[in-house]
């Protein structure tokens, strides 16, 4: 928990992504520095290089600010925007190229739509914040390929059971990047972030329609499930944080956080 105190600043703070430049400077002088740097609306301030202030863009609040285990870490806020009181998704690139991400609205309960509603694309290292509808039930995919084609899914639904929200990350479909789906209040943190390709099973390494290298479902459109590709994901992702088979309901995380992170890799 982040107690500001009545302030615009604290410590043991930061906020993810929308670098807008640094500079080396104390930690006294980080918020006088983005406040006088054109477009700077929040900051965060580190040891890293003897003292450095990450200054930051883009709207923000308070409640964009997540803790850290440093106590030395500063982080502020010069122009504080309103915060969202709907669903909302931090979509975070944490590879090295830019990526663009498809927004899939189910078309009923279990029922996936291949027709994205929605598609950000999302520099490395950067982030985009997207506000869904109440009620919103789907799926994110990073889109290496066609829709349809083998891939990661991000899914999630707002507004569900008692008004949570539920999210899981799910193997099912296909491989195609590890995600981290995690609450801005920190009550609830799924998914993985190694690569599962390198030790994949040779005859489950395929290209999409893009020749991007992914892996194939678990269980495929046409039925079946690949039982030694299940065998190699449970080696690789602990209990929880994928569902690598339908039964695997453990991995589904319900919080009553309607601000979510969604970390790509």
């Amino acid at each position: 928990i982040i107690n500001w105190n009545g302030n615009t600043w604290t410590m043991s703070c930061d906020f993810y992504g929308n670098d807008l430049s640094n500079v080396r400077i104390s930690g006294e002088g980080c918020g006088g520095k983005c406040a006088e740097t054109q477009g700077c609306t929040h900051f965060t301030w580190t040891q890293w290089n003897g003292g450095t202030c990450w200054m930051k863009k883009g709207p923000v609040s308070k409640a964009n600010a997540f803790p850290t285990n440093d106590p030395h870490m500063v982080c502020g806020v010069i122009s504080e925007s309103q915060p969202s009181t709907g669903n909302i998704i931090n979509i975070i690139n944490r590879g090295s190229q830019s990526i663009k991400v498809g927004f899939f609205k189910n078309l009923g309960s279990y029922q996936p739509s291949f027709v994205a509603e929605k598609i950000v694309t999302i520099l490395p290292g950067a982030t985009v914040t997207v506000s869904l509808a109440n009620g919103w039930e789907g799926r994110l995919q990073k889109l290496t390929g066609a829709p349809a084609d083998p891939a990661t899914w991000a899914e999630i639904h707002f507004n569900a059971w008692q008004d949570m929200t539920f999210c899981d990350i799910s193997l099912i479909r296909g491989f195609n990047g590890a995600m981290v789906f995690s609450s801005v209040d920190g009550s609830v943190r799924t998914g993985f972030t190694n690569d599962l390709r390198p030790g994949a099973p040779y005859k489950f390494k395929v290209k999409d329609s893009n020749g991007y290298d992914v892996l194939q479902p678990t269980e495929p459109f046409t039925g079946g499930r690949n039982d030694e590709l299940v065998a190699y994901y449970r080696g690789q992702v602990s209990q929880g944080n994928a569902y690598i088979i339908p039964d695997d309901h453990a991995s589904s995380h319900g919080t009553t956080d309607k601000r979510m992170n969604l970390e790509i890799y």
